[in-house]
């Protein structure tokens, strides 16, 4: 199966200057690995010791997931969204 990340373009600088990536995998937790492992930069924006960033919201087809969602497997055709929330006051 395969799983197509896109970036928010806020992100572009920590992934070497692209915004989607196509990963196989049959969970979304194995395709986030593999982007854990290839990209240094982006693992430190979007992983805390380990965890997920609490500041980076994931949409899987464009539904709201946490960690605990993972275990999903994905098609062909899935999508996963990378967005860092917003702060302000």
């Amino acid at each position: 199966m395969r799983l197509t990340l896109r970036l928010s373009p806020s992100l572009i600088h920590d992934a070497e200057q692209q915004l989607e990536y196509v990963l196989k995998g049959h969970t979304v937790g194995e395709c986030l690995q593999k982007i854990k492992d290839s990209i240094p930069e982006l693992k430190a924006k979007l992983w805390l010791d380990d965890r997920l960033n609490p500041q980076v919201l994931l949409f899987h087809n464009n539904m709201l997931i946490r960690e605990s969602h993972f275990t999903n497997k994905v098609n062909e055709t899935d999508v996963l969204d990378v967005i860092p929330a917003i702060e302000g006051g």
